[in-house]
């Protein structure tokens, strides 16, 4: 019986301790917050609300001008028309691809392309190669007056005498460098970035 009693009475204290800790606890963190709130000047500062707590205010970012929007489409347009050209392919017609990309590029990569594109031809007619895709996203990374560097990923199947004829998906992410040349954005540069 008495250790009944004892253990209850135990049990009573740690109950009455634990609420007063806990009751300390809140009260602590009532002073905490009640001296945040004195120093940021004594308003409601909620998180998220046009306050980044620690850091300053958030500012919204402007807009871009009409013709920073404008120029930002085409560098897109023409990464994306360079891309669409380059990764659709028919071993029956391939000056028709190899046409289209050397209208679109510049400089070295015109100059590389032009070099691979006897080579290209007899790799795709040996093979038989056919090559579809479209272009499923692309976005401006950088970009100015001047040039631009802007990433592109397609979508599509390819097949050929490996693929024993059948269909495999071919899915690219390109990246291109871009330049203006009297009025026009050409491709100075692409490199894959990724394959699958």
């Amino acid at each position: 019986m008495t250790d009944d009693r004892s253990r209850v009475r135990l049990n009573i204290a740690l109950y009455a301790a634990t609420v007063v800790c806990g009751c300390v606890a809140i009260l602590l963190l009532y002073i905490h917050v009640s001296r945040a709130d004195t120093e940021v000047g004594g308003t409601d500062v909620v998180p998220g609300a046009g306050q980044d707590v620690g850091r300053g205010i958030v500012e919204p970012v402007p807009l871009a001008s009409e013709a920073e929007q404008t120029r930002s489409a085409e560098q897109i347009e023409a990464a994306s028309k360079m891309v669409t050209a380059f990764v659709n392919f028919d071993y029956r017609d391939p000056d028709r691809t190899i046409e289209a990309v050397s209208s679109m590029a510049t400089g070295e990569f015109k100059t590389q392309y032009a070099k691979g594109a006897q080579g290209l031809r007899e790799l795709a007619t040996k093979a038989q190669s056919d090559m579809t895709a479209k272009v499923v996203w692309a976005g401006l990374v950088a970009g100015d007056d001047d040039t631009a560097t802007v990433i592109v990923a397609t979508s599509g199947t390819v097949k050929n005498k490996t693929t024993g004829f059948k269909e495999e998906a071919r899915n690219y992410r390109l990246q291109l460098q871009l330049v203006r040349e009297d009025g026009r954005w050409l491709t100075k540069d692409l490199q894959y970035v990724a394959l699958g």
